[in-house]
Formats: structure tokens, sequence, C-alpha cells
């Protein structure tokens, strides 16, 4: 397999998610209407996956999913973007979301119910993550992330950094931010919990240190005209993760997390219309 077409593996979440159009979020009391409504999986696990499998890599992604007409829909759109979906079945209804999108391009995300995650007991063919160059885990479930620990390169997003700690593994990269509360992270994970931490900070750039190094990068100019920023980080992480798997080092695999991301907020939606 060449470098341009690496096996990367996904472990994590799908959000069944309503986007619309508003002026701006609601306040107390007020009621709003969407403009332009539309429907998609979503959240992190699946935003990585399909922008992995858009950009020619072979992916696979283990998640999990209820047994409903979301659920079922997501099976779809993934054998749509030729992703090789692994899936933990779980009774009751798919993790909803509702997206408001501003004119500005901002988001805002209300979730309705708990995210599912695959577990190391899901028959999901673990041992496949052997394969891959690198693997992304956005899972708040810690055996799956044992489990994801199996490929060379791990990379883990910092939502779930507590199932991280728990897990006991050590992760070769954890992404954050400087501006997203559900994202911060304690600098004492660096050398126990993992070898470098990421940190965004929007369409500002950011910052990145390791054990042995650390570095910065500047605003990526936009591509085309903003539409909104649902699923920029996540596509940066997509991004990282890409580079990496195809034996990049930190420098240049962030360079292109940073052209992944901008890209992103040109486009409607997690992956345009």
């Amino acid at each position: 397999m060449s470098p341009a077409s690496p096996r990367i593996g996904v472990v994590g979440h799908v959000e069944w998610v309503l986007f619309g159009y508003a002026d701006a979020p609601p306040v107390a009391g007020e009621i709003i209407h969407f403009r332009e409504p539309f429907e998609e999986p979503a959240g992190g696990g699946a935003v990585v996956a399909i922008a992995l499998a858009r950009a020619g890599a072979k992916v696979v992604f283990c998640t999990a999913l209820a047994k409903d007409t979301e659920g079922a829909a997501t099976r779809m759109r993934m054998a749509e973007e030729k992703v090789d979906l692994r899936v933990g079945v779980r009774g009751g209804r798919q993790a909803r979301a509702m997206t408001i999108l501003d004119e500005s391009g901002d988001r805002t995300i209300i979730v309705s119910q708990p995210n599912a995650y695959p577990r190391a007991d899901d028959e999901l063919g673990w041992s496949d993550l052997e394969s891959c160059a690198a693997v992304y885990a956005t899972c708040g479930e810690p055996s799956a992330i044992v489990e994801a620990r199996r490929s060379p390169i791990l990379v883990c997003s910092a939502r779930q950094l507590s199932a991280l700690i728990e897990s006991g593994v050590k992760a070769d990269v954890v992404i954050g931010s400087l501006s997203d509360r559900g994202e911060q992270i304690d600098f004492r994970i660096l050398g126990t919990h993992a070898k470098a931490i990421v940190l965004t900070d929007g369409e500002r750039g950011g910052r990145w240190l390791s054990t042995d190094d650390s570095g910065l990068w500047e605003r990526q100019p936009l591509p085309g005209d903003r539409a909104d920023t649902y699923g920029a980080g996540d596509t940066f992480a997509a991004g990282l993760t890409h580079g990496l798997g195809c034996g990049l080092g930190m420098h240049e695999a962030i360079e292109v997390a940073a052209r992944w991301g901008a890209a992103a907020v040109c486009q409607r939606g997690p992956y345009g219309a």
C-alpha cells in the first residue's frame, strides 16, 4: 500500500445531527426557525472517518450504533463513503444532536443524550487495527482505547481524556484546544499519558509540544468562502492522523492538518452540500 493511501483506524462515536441556519442561538423563552435544515450522521468519529476516506485512506471505523432508523441510515452512509464500518449494536435510540449555524458560520451544538462507544468485548475485529498505520480515538470507553493502541500511532481527543487516563494507555498525540472548555488539557499528562500535545486555537492557529520539541502554527488562509465551523476541529484531527500515518514528522503533519481544517470551514456542515 502506498504512503498516499494508508490504512487508518477510527475508534469513536456517531451522533445523528439536525443542522440548520438561524440568525443567532436562542435566548431563554425564544422560538427560532431553522433555514435550510438538513440531517447527517456526524460527531467526532463519523466526521474523521469520512474525511479520511475522502482523502483516499482505507478506513476501519469501530463504533456503536442503535438498531433504529438513524443507525441504519448511518450504515448506508458509511458504505457510500467506502468506510469499513465495524459496529457494536446497542439498544435504544441513536445519539442525537442539533446544531445551530449562525450568519457568521459559528456553531452551537445541543446533544440530546449520551454517546455510545464501542467496547473491547464487541466483536469488531480489533486485531485488524494492528495493520493500520495510525488510529484516531475519540472514545469514552477505556477498553476500546486499549484496543486502539494496537496501532503504532495513536492520536486521541482531549474530550475523552479521562477514558485515556483510565485505560493506562500512552497516546502518541492528544489533541486539545486553547479556546474550547471541553478540550482543555492538564499538561501533566505529557510524558505520562501522551508523548505530544497539540492545542488548536480555531482560525488563529495553535501550538504543540512534546517531551523533546515544540512549535507554533499560524492561521491558514481559507481556500474559499467561509461557510461554517462545524467539523473543522475533527477534520484537523483527521488530517493530523493521516499525516502521521503517512510517515510525516509533527511539523509537517500539523501543516497538513491545518490545511484540512481550513478547507472544512469552507464547506456546509461536516461534509459539504
